[in-house]
């Protein structure tokens, strides 16, 4: 679920959650910073020369100041806790693993497109186990050592990517973890991805007063010409979830537990919208209004009962059925309006005379290249079977759509957990590039109680796997010089050196899938162990 597309649809339509900084009524506690964003950002300001052998250095120093430039200005008086990405859960590193491809890909092709670029520092090595992160996480460490008495607070936390999880729920853990404390404190996050947005919502239960901060200001603009750039912004979080509440409920009053699950259905419900662990539903995309989809769904299944779809801990198997069998009934329409949709935006026009020009249709090739999706075809009879052949390698039978739609469930039940209560297994991951079709997951949905990912005691992977799972080819050097040889001398197929990119029903490239060969991740730890 793309921030763009989510962030801009929340501001568009419910502008009140968006506060001035200096509006804010209470006095600001906590300033908790999920930091990796600001590491690309300090990345993107900094010109780089190959020569310079103190590049890193200078980035480092660069996000030290950053942070504190944000300590100065949101002037929390309590604590201060930052975060850097650890290892994350082997659902997120199919993401991560794809995004480190992409980015390769793309600087190859943006250099033959415009053969003057300058070669640029490599990304990648902001990933946890590299040399750069132990610089990083040490560089942060020393520079707010006992800084407490400099900015007027009683703790600063450091969370550096040699500590498991990522960054954000490392945040919300603490703040589970210590739900007295938060009850009657004012928080401040920074950060505004989609995956933020929905881990404050399901936090407020814990934390009542909860607002997200991050600088944006050219793209707040472009969404909402009222809005100052220059001011500093808040989205309010409790305003939103009161938002939400009142539209999942067609306008009712209802109890404070009932509003408390409707807003874990709400969050619950835009999973299949996609994000990091699970792709979204052709036939639901957010950008074409995905969420009104779904919210009229919700209204005339739920919305006048007592009913829900989740309580934060389980899900109601039978209402989701019921949930999706009216998606379903809708898939065929809403999949024909979204192939309308793509056709007018084909059809614009995308010169390829000048250099931008050609960047352009490369960032747009989603659109302007569409075979697979011409050849399934909603519009003709077996669209259907034509769906699974062409974006599905292994399709051959009725049983592997029950392992896809199965696969699909139990990544709904994982992301929840993984939201509420934490990782309840590091080594689950959803194994495909798309989702089933909604008609076909309705056939395999239970209509029971019934639990598919059990906590377990699968441990996460270390720095050493992870790096040796999500680097491309040309960045294994990062890895030990032994490390590098022995992956390429016994798994040298994982790593190719050239890939094709999927990206049926996307809009833009950095939405698509590299096709990659799978990882046994059980594979790669024994080969690591020798």
């Amino acid at each position: 679920m793309g921030i763009p597309s989510y962030f801009s649809y929340i501001v568009k339509n419910h502008r009140e959650i968006i506060k001035k900084l200096l509006d804010i009524n209470y006095p600001i506690n906590n300033l908790y910073i999920d930091s990796n964003s600001i590491v690309y950002d300090c990345l993107r300001k900094i010109s780089y020369n190959d020569n310079d052998e103190l590049f890193e250095d200078k980035l480092i120093k660069e996000v030290c100041y950053k942070l504190e430039e944000y300590i100065k200005h949101i002037q929390p008086n309590n604590r201060v806790f930052i975060a850097l990405d650890g290892v994350a859960p082997v659902a997120k590193l199919e993401q991560q693993r794809n995004r480190r491809y992409k980015s390769t890909m793309e600087k190859k092709i943006m250099k033959s497109i415009d053969p003057t670029l300058q070669n640029s520092w490599s990304s990648t090595a902001i990933t946890p186990g590299t040399d750069f992160m132990y610089k990083l996480n040490k560089g942060i460490e020393e520079f707010f050592h006992n800084k407490e008495i400099t900015y007027n607070l009683k703790k600063i936390i450091f969370s550096g990517s040699n500590e498991v999880g990522e960054g954000e729920h490392k945040l919300f853990s603490y703040i589970r973890k210590n739900e007295k404390s938060h009850k009657n404190e004012t928080s401040i996050i920074y950060g505004l991805d989609a995956d933020l947005i929905m881990l404050a919502l399901n936090h407020l239960p814990v934390s009542k007063r909860l607002y997200l901060y991050r600088e944006t200001p050219e793209f707040i603009k472009s969404i909402d010409r009222d809005l100052n750039p220059n001011e500093s912004y808040l989205m309010d979080i409790p305003e939103l979830s009161r938002v939400i509440i009142k539209t999942m409920n067609n306008g009712r009053s209802v109890n404070n537990k009932q509003q408390v699950n409707r807003l874990y259905d709400y969050i619950f419900m835009c999973f299949l919208l996609g994000n990091d662990f699970l792709p979204h539903f052709p036939s639901i995309n957010i950008r074409t209004k995905g969420i009104y989809k779904l919210l009229a769904a919700y209204r005339n299944v739920l919305g006048k009962s007592n009913k829900n779809l989740t309580n934060g801990k389980k899900i109601y198997w039978d209402n989701f059925y019921k949930f999706i069998d009216y998606l379903a009934k809708e898939e065929l329409s809403n999949l024909e309006d979204e192939y309308n949709i793509r056709d007018k935006m084909e059809k614009r026009q995308f010169p390829s005379e000048t250099i931008d020009d050609k960047k352009m249709r490369y960032l747009n090739a989603p659109i302007l290249n569409r075979c697979k999706e011409r050849y399934i075809d909603p519009f003709s009879y077996g669209w259907e079977n034509r769906y699974y052949d062409v974006l599905f390698e292994s399709y051959n039978s009725k049983d592997y759509v029950r392992e896809v739609s199965l696969n699909y469930m139990e990544g709904l039940e994982w992301v929840m957990k993984y939201y509420t209560t934490g990782c309840a297994d590091w080594r689950w991951k959803y194994n495909y590039n798309y989702p089933p079709l909604l008609s076909d997951l309705l056939r395999y949905i239970p209509r029971w109680d019934m639990e598919l990912i059990k906590k377990n005691d699968n441990k996460p992977v270390t720095e050493l796997v992870q790096l040796s799972y999500v680097l491309p080819n040309e960045s294994l050097v990062l890895l030990p010089q032994k490390i590098h040889i022995r992956l390429l001398k016994n798994m040298r197929e994982c790593y190719p050196t050239d890939s094709r990119l999927e990206w049926s029903f996307c809009k833009y490239i950095w939405e698509s899938h590299v096709h990659l060969p799978s990882i046994d991740i059980d594979k790669l730890e024994e080969i690591l162990s020798k």
